[in-house]
């Protein structure tokens, strides 16, 4: 059966909420016990070969070469580990714990009492914000660092139909469906502060993000986005 090729690099591992699984070899594989076929699977999107980042320096524009590397240097290209969003990631993951840990303790809440889903009129947005960060909390952490360590080897210069293109828009889109079940938490609880303080934590982050990846949205997830 034709499966669409790579379409498992590119998603946010969520089978049961994904309309195109039936056409997913990874889904397959992992969930119906299907043998897939090397066909099914694909290679994923070629990464440019590295090429030489001064080679069209002569010798007259030498002197410009000192304040291009430290114009690279200060933007982190030369390594990702020094990114500006990286200690914005770890402020994140922070409020991600305690959003987790307020969301379980009202879902127990909830479930305690009988006819919660007829009672409360909020069970439903709890549920899927519930669902949502515990689908996500293992899956933004390796994408970022895939992503940056792609500008990294890029040295900053990042084509749009790349894997690093590709794993920073797939960061993004996950972060945009956080961001939405979290705005619905606070109408049911608006007393609760660390709601809003992530929330504007998840908007930075992303914000940092498209700036880093500015050309994310042209990437063409196979499968995905011709569909």
């Amino acid at each position: 059966m034709f499966r669409i090729p790579s379409i498992h690099h590119y998603c946010n591992r969520w089978c049961e909420r994904c309309t195109l699984r039936q056409l997913c070899g990874y889904y397959q594989a992992k969930h119906q016990g299907e043998e897939v076929s090397a066909e099914d699977w694909a290679e994923r999107i070629p990464e440019p070969a590295n090429t030489n980042e001064f080679a069209d320096i002569n010798l007259a524009e030498l002197e410009a070469l000192p304040e291009k590397l430290a114009q690279k240097e200060a933007r982190g290209d030369f390594d990702p580990n020094q990114s500006s969003i990286l200690p914005l990631y770890d402020r994140w993951q922070q409020y991600f714990s305690q959003a987790l840990s307020l969301i379980n303790e009202k879902w127990e809440q909830a479930t305690k009492k009988q006819n919660a889903y007829v009672d409360n009129p909020s069970f439903m947005a709890l549920w899927n914000a519930r669902e949502t960060l515990l689908q996500h909390r293992n899956f933004v952490g390796p994408k970022l660092h895939r992503a940056l360590g792609g500008r990294f080897d890029a040295g900053g210069e990042i084509p749009a139909q790349s894997d690093w293109n590709g794993s920073a828009k797939a960061l993004i889109l996950v972060l945009n469906e956080i961001e939405s079940v979290i705005n619905q938490l606070p109408k049911a609880y608006p007393e609760n502060d660390i709601l809003k303080a992530w929330s504007l934590c998840n908007a930075d982050f992303r914000e940092q993000l498209q700036n880093a990846f500015p050309n994310y949205m042209k990437f063409k997830r196979p499968g995905f986005d011709e569909i």
